[in-house]
């Protein structure tokens, strides 16, 4: 029973609404989700280059272990097809964690071990599995935003349980973890989930140091899901990305939870935990796949931004031209650096690794594009989008054909213009619109920081050295 074959009642404990799931395909925004993650598996039986061949197993290109610049593009290629699938809008896809999973084996030695738990042996083990399987993979990393004046420990020692997921007894086989992440996204659709912290952790937060992988349907593991985006009593017509894409974010609650020690890849030590993202490979390859995945969700409202443009009549102005011109630049220099990351790679861990630093650049400066594509959206769309009826009304016959005269242009018909300008509406003024913006602005972490994070790894050492021979001479000829 896998999302791949859709049999997601598994006994996992899901809660949408303030009611307990008991048939997760019974609920619309689950099972439509559900049939775009599942072109993920799809497409592999569809397109032989999905594929590949590790001796006389068969597996996704997306666990393929890169070995040169032309294996990431290879794997990027695939990353834009599966983006392509829900226009970008799915951020955690199946590709996303496997793409971390494909190098984990390489990076596993780096987890070390303790007196009763072999970490890297654990981690070999499930990376091998996951590929077995094909499973897709959710993870959940960020803490409950209870107090950030105050620490793990501290919350915990207040009588905070849910602050973080934390180790409440040690036991000869395994742990029981209590505890909470927030905003797992697709949790509910997913087979597995991986549990890992951030870098952050102090010396007190020892309890707290874990990082473990366990099957969503695991005695104790609650999936609470935010209010759902979807429109259910209308049509693909009125809301084309809200009834379709709604990739459901949850909190995630542990309730005494018994993890086997064979699922432990960090167990107590801090500093391993703060290490874990990095030091385990899957900060840099589920980085790549991500902005892959970004890319695509620009390109799309990019060009939704250009054909409102041109079948509203705007594109006569110089003022829309410059916009439209802007977003082209933009959209190119994402995908210039994308590719710039895989050219200027280095081999790390026997991997080919993607270069960090132009992704960061991407990351920084993607969040940037978005909402400049969204406000052309907007402003190209204006008031036309704020006032579409319901599209049943094309349907009455007392009013039906005078509505469809008054929305008919030169340029489109009224059902045409309907449609256009419900999905201009739908990806910038709807709820769905505006999770999708907070999403990609934050979901990567703050660009605040990302930016500061990128200048204290960006090498001036050529521009530092030009600099200093013009000021020595300058100094010369003072002298």
């Amino acid at each position: 029973m896998t999302t791949k074959n859709g049999q997601l009642n598994d006994g996992r404990e899901v809660y949408l609404n303030g009611n307990y799931v008991s048939n997760l395909a019974s609920e619309a925004v689950f099972s439509r989700t559900l049939k775009i993650i599942q072109r993920y598996y799809d497409l592999q039986h569809e397109n032989k280059a999905h594929t590949f061949f590790e001796g006389d197993i068969q597996s996704s290109v997306m666990f393929l272990t890169p070995k040169s610049p032309a294996d990431l593009a290879k794997k990027r290629q695939i990353y834009e097809e599966v983006a392509r699938e829900s226009y970008g809008m799915l951020g955690r896809t199946p590709d996303f964690i496997n793409a971390g999973v494909a190098v984990l084996e390489n990076y596993a030695d780096n987890l070390g071990s303790d007196d009763h738990i072999n970490f890297a042996l654990n981690a070999k083990k499930w990376a091998n599995h996951v590929k077995r399987e094909d499973t897709f993979v959710s993870h959940a990393i960020q803490n409950p935003q209870v107090d950030r004046q105050k620490g793990l420990s501290e919350l915990l020692d207040s009588g905070q349980e849910f602050a973080g997921v934390w180790i409440k007894e040690r036991l000869l086989d395994g742990v029981i973890v209590r505890g909470a992440k927030q905003v797992n996204t697709l949790a509910p659709l997913a087979d597995e989930l991986l549990i890992f912290n951030l870098p952050g952790l102090t010396p007190q937060d020892g309890k707290f140091a874990l990082a473990f992988a366990m099957p969503i349907a695991t005695e104790g593991v609650k999936v609470v899901c935010r209010k759902s985006t979807m429109k259910t009593t209308y049509s693909l017509a009125d809301y084309p990305l809200s009834n379709a894409f709604d990739e459901i974010d949850a909190f995630i609650l542990f309730d005494d939870v018994f993890i086997p020690n064979d699922a432990l890849f960090v167990c107590g030590d801090v500093n391993k935990s703060n290490a874990f993202f990095e030091a385990s490979g899957l900060f840099n390859h589920t980085a790549h796949q991500d902005e892959v995945r970004g890319f695509i969700k620009l390109e799309f409202v990019t060009g939704l931004a250009v054909k409102l443009a041109d079948k509203l009549g705007l594109r006569g102005f110089q003022r829309v031209q410059e916009m439209l011109g802007q977003l082209s630049v933009n959209l190119e220099m994402i995908r210039s650096c994308i590719i710039a990351s895989e050219v200027t790679g280095k081999m790390q861990n026997d991997v080919f690794t993607p270069n960090m630093q132009t992704l960061l650049a991407v990351r920084a400066n993607l969040t940037t594009y978005y909402d400049e594509a969204l406000r052309a959206i907007a402003e190209f769309s204006a008031g036309s989008a704020v006032g579409v009826p319901d599209f049943r009304e094309f349907q009455n016959a007392k009013i039906g054909d005078m509505l469809e005269n008054a929305m008919t242009s030169p340029l489109m018909d009224a059902a045409e213009r309907a449609l256009l300008l419900n999905l201009a509406w739908d990806i910038t003024g709807e709820s769905f619109g505006q999770r999708q913006r907070v999403y990609e602005f934050l979901h990567g972490g703050n660009p605040m920081f990302i930016r500061m994070q990128h200048l204290v790894n960006t090498d001036l050492s050529d521009a530092n050295k030009m600099i200093d021979k013009v000021l020595e001479n300058a100094r010369q000829d003072s002298k």
